[in-house]
């Protein structure tokens, strides 16, 4: 090696070394501390539980950090997960379990991970920093006596031994230490300063529901847009935005006509309190969950937030499918879609193979016999949307499809896809109900009533179908979503059973321009991800 090649290759080496240490410099939680500096923190001495526990219900800590299915609030063995763009957060335990817990945290430990970002845990002595999931962005506005009363509380429930996987994030994001630069560049460290109080408003209930919102609450992690690098955007700051994981919509919840303008400052404080907004619809969704804690706040809090709330900035930002509003001073009739045909998600007639595993998308005409489809004989049933079924055979354009499902021992001329569930699949004529193989009556435990297992085929054309049941449900989900969500909080399909689902659709249909097939696709898979009927959790195929 010459010397030139020598000099080039230590020059190098030398500048990965500066480039490595700096990176780890820039990157510890020191240096954030270094500029940021230090915060007050009482003793634990004197804490107050009452006050701990008020600061937990408004931080909403049991929502993400409850156990999973746990029926108590204060058992918060994490194992949650959060399925984002950055990958999969699982919420860690933050029960006072020692080992897999934060039971050995110091109070400096906690209030440096609340305000700070910043665990006990990691391989370097500076500390490990917390991915901003964690909302620390708003906590680092608690004072220092609501910091050590949270701790005080949260140490006095019950220890919950449970192990939390680690996170699953895609790269870069999984570099921990890389958070560092984004706590440098988007947390302040600073104390919450009192903003100016509107005309004839308290003073006391004003700066009250800002510390409310602002801080413990959190409420514009969730109610505002996201950068490139996952921080709220400023001037957008309560103006709604896409969930984490990309499948609906935080509502806006700045006083602006496209978000809650319209809303009271009692109709607010009402809705935190009971659920039930301007509309009477019921709190749903992950919002279900935020109303459980704040109902159990002070009447005199959530008035506090309501007053703050409306407060804020007015931002103008239509959810996804919103109509405009209307600031004309006369009705304003929205245009018709009914005839925009829609786009359903079907495979090409030519890739239906005889073996394949195929979910209805168009509402099928069937035939008992291959030589009948698509002649002038009367079809002999209907096989609908989300119906799946097996391709057993396959003539020229004409395929044979096999049915399997569940009827009511008295009811021969429909076919439901579970015993017990009235996810229809298909409905027959008397030949057809007269040609389906009929198992030995089963009774459905929730109801007593009478169900045998069914098999038919039947022959149909090949098109209006998929063989990737997946792409069904997203179109499913997707309408749903898109569609409701411009006017509603979306419920959780797991809120309702799947015979609930039925009437629950139904009331919304006659407010939509859904073709028949649109329709049936949005039950078939809001049925088939319900509370006692989910694919995902493979209770059923």
């Amino acid at each position: 090696m010459t010397v030139k090649a020598r000099t080039l290759v230590k020059l190098a080496g030398s500048l990965l070394v500066l480039g490595g240490a700096g990176f780890l410099v820039v990157t510890s939680p020191w240096t954030w501390s270094a500029v940021n500096g230090s915060r007050e923190l009482p003793a634990l001495e004197g804490a107050d539980l009452e006050n701990g526990r008020t600061v937990f219900l408004a931080s909403d800590c049991a929502t993400c950090h409850a156990s999973p299915d746990a029926e108590d609030e204060t058992h918060l063995g994490g194992g949650r997960s959060l399925d984002t763009a950055f990958g999969i957060f699982h919420m860690p335990n933050i029960s006072p379990d020692e080992e897999t817990g934060i039971g050995s945290w110091t109070l400096a430990e906690f209030d440096r991970a609340l305000r700070e970002g910043v665990g006990p845990e990691g391989v370097m002595p500076d500390g490990q920093n917390l991915y901003p999931a964690f909302p620390y962005t708003s906590y680092q506005r608690l004072t220092g006596e609501d910091s050590r009363d949270l701790y005080a509380y949260l140490m006095s429930l019950p220890a919950v031994r449970s192990d939390v996987p680690d996170h699953e994030l895609k790269f870069p994001y999984n570099l921990r230490r890389g958070v560092g630069i984004w706590r440098l560049a988007f947390l302040d460290g600073d104390a919450l300063t009192p903003g100016e109080v509107p005309d004839g408003v308290d003073p006391d209930v004003y700066h009250r529901g800002e510390y409310l919102v602002e801080g413990a609450g959190h409420c514009a992690e969730c109610h505002s847009p996201r950068g490139l690098m996952g921080e709220v955007i400023a001037d957008k700051r309560y103006g709604g935005g896409p969930n984490p994981e990309g499948t609906g919509w935080f509502p806006n919840i700045s006083p602006d006509p496209t978000g809650i303008g319209y809303w009271s400052t009692a109709r607010i404080a009402n809705y935190l309190h009971t659920g039930k907004n301007p509309i009477g619809r019921m709190a749903d969704g992950d919002m279900a969950e935020v109303v459980a804690n704040t109902s159990q706040l002070p009447f005199s809090d959530v008035q506090a937030m309501a007053v703050y709330l409306k407060s804020v900035p007015p931002v103008e930002n239509r959810a996804p499918g919103q109509p405009a509003p209307n600031y004309a001073d006369h009705v304003v009739m929205l245009d018709q879609a009914v005839g925009k045909a829609p786009q359903l998600p079907v495979s090409a007639a030519s890739a239906i193979a005889a073996g394949d595993s195929a979910t209805v998308v168009e509402t099928k005409d069937v035939w008992l016999g291959a030589d009948m489809v698509a002649t002038e004989n009367q079809p002999d049933g209907k096989i609908l949307g989300g119906a799946a079924a097996e391709v057993t055979a396959r003539d020229g354009d004409k395929v044979q499809l096999t049915l399997r499902g569940w009827q009511m021992e008295d009811a021969p001329t429909v076919l439901y896809q579970a015993k017990g569930q009235r996810v229809m699949m298909a409905v027959f004529d008397d030949a057809a109900a007269a040609a389906v193989t009929r198992g030995a009556p089963e009774v459905a435990a929730a109801t007593g009533q009478s169900w045998v297992p069914a098999e038919i085929a039947l022959w149909s054309d090949a098109g209006g179908m998929n063989t990737d049941r997946g792409a069904v449900w997203a179109y499913g989900q997707d309408t749903f979503q898109t569609a409701c969500a411009a006017c509603h909080v979306l419920p959780q399909k797991t809120h309702f059973t799947a015979n609930q689902w039925i009437g629950t659709l139904k009331a919304m249909r006659r407010f939509t321009s859904f073709s028949d097939d649109q329709y049936r696709l949005i039950l078939a898979y809001l049925q088939n991800h319900s509370k006692d009927l989910d694919v995902s959790k493979e209770t059923v195929q």
